[in-house]
């Protein structure tokens, strides 16, 4: 039986399947890998004045680090499908509330990235494309390269003395919330964002200017204009919309590698989301804390590209939810 004889409601099934064994393989590395890591979080908390013998060994005893590896894992993936990260070795708070506290300030950060990025490389890959091989293509082509070669820490300290130092326009650091004051909540977003996505344009303008010239050179885009259609409507009608199952493939890869890419933007700038929880975790060796971050922004990761596989159905009706042919659209 071929795969396009399986009935959709298997197909399903089997998605639904292999997705929660991949969410079940990511809890397990997230859990393992803390565990790997050198140090003690109970002498870490005593610090090196107080982490005596048999201090260490109280501590480790009600955090419950004496206790074997198995049972721990069990009690925490338990705990995870329930709701629960536990709760932090530094502050006592738990994972599950440090978490919502600070994931609306990253969520804010990628999205605003990801507009950014999408505004730009748009119309820059649909000028190249059009432009094929002449001084706007090589213009936009050396713009993306430079763009590209640059790290976005690079790039947010370029914005800082720029707008911040020499102009004065953006605050440098910090965060106010929205609710504080839209305008300065705004101003202090500006930055970041431009910095996180840089490496996100210079990709998407490349991915999508390079399947935009290959739509281009079909046979239907030629009788397009031996028909008349307008240039502008042969690009927004004829060859964008199937030129964006790549960049949609891009985005949705982007989206989770920016959510750990704001580790370094936002201990840049100073934002209390979730990427510099992250890394005062890490520093602090809360492992139940760096855990239950890992396990969200991976969950994240593969959520997101679960929903790119769905789009691609709605971009082009020939293919499945999955991004395969669905059935009877094979030739």
């Amino acid at each position: 039986m071929s795969a396009l004889a399986v009935p959709g409601w298997a197909r399903a099934v089997l998605r639904v399947v292999r997705l929660v064994a991949i969410l079940l393989i990511v809890a397990s590395l997230c859990f393992l890998s803390m565990q790997l890591l050198p140090g003690d979080p109970a002498r870490q908390i005593l610090g090196p004045t107080n982490a005596t013998p048999e201090a260490v060994a109280e501590l480790r005893h009600q955090l419950g680090l004496d206790r074997p590896l198995g049972a721990r894992f069990a009690d925490w993936v338990g705990g995870v499908l329930q709701g629960d990260l536990g709760s932090s070795y530094r502050t006592g708070q738990s994972v599950t509330d440090i978490i919502a506290e600070r994931v609306p300030v990253t969520v804010e950060l990628v999205v605003f990235s990801q507009l950014i990025a999408l505004a730009l490389a748009v119309p820059a890959a649909i000028a190249a494309a059009t432009r094929r091989r002449t001084g706007v293509d090589r213009g936009i082509s050396l713009w993306v390269f430079t763009t590209l070669s640059m790290p976005n820490f690079v790039i947010g300290v370029l914005l800082i003395w720029v707008l911040s130092v020499s102009l004065g326009w953006l605050p440098s650091n910090g965060y106010t919330p929205w609710s504080e004051d839209p305008a300065r909540h705004l101003a202090s977003m500006i930055m970041p964002s431009i910095a996180l996505a840089a490496a996100p344009f210079a990709l998407y303008q490349r991915v999508l200017r390079a399947d935009l010239v290959e739509t281009l050179s079909r046979d239907f885009m030629a009788v397009a204009r031996a028909k008349g259609v307008s240039p502008a409507r042969i690009i927004v009608r004829h060859a964008l919309r199937p030129s964006l199952l790549g960049l949609s493939t891009s985005v949705g890869v982007t989206v989770g590698t920016l959510i750990g890419s704001t580790v370094v933007v936002e201990s840049l700038f100073g934002l209390p989301g979730l990427g510099a929880e992250l890394v005062s975790a890490v520093q602090g060796r809360d492992y139940v804390e760096v855990q239950g971050i890992v396990l969200v922004i991976a969950v994240a990761f593969v959520l997101i590209n679960r929903l790119v596989d769905v789009l691609y159905g709605v971009l082009d009706p020939r293919l499945g939810p999955a991004g395969t042919p669905a059935a009877g659209g094979a030739g």
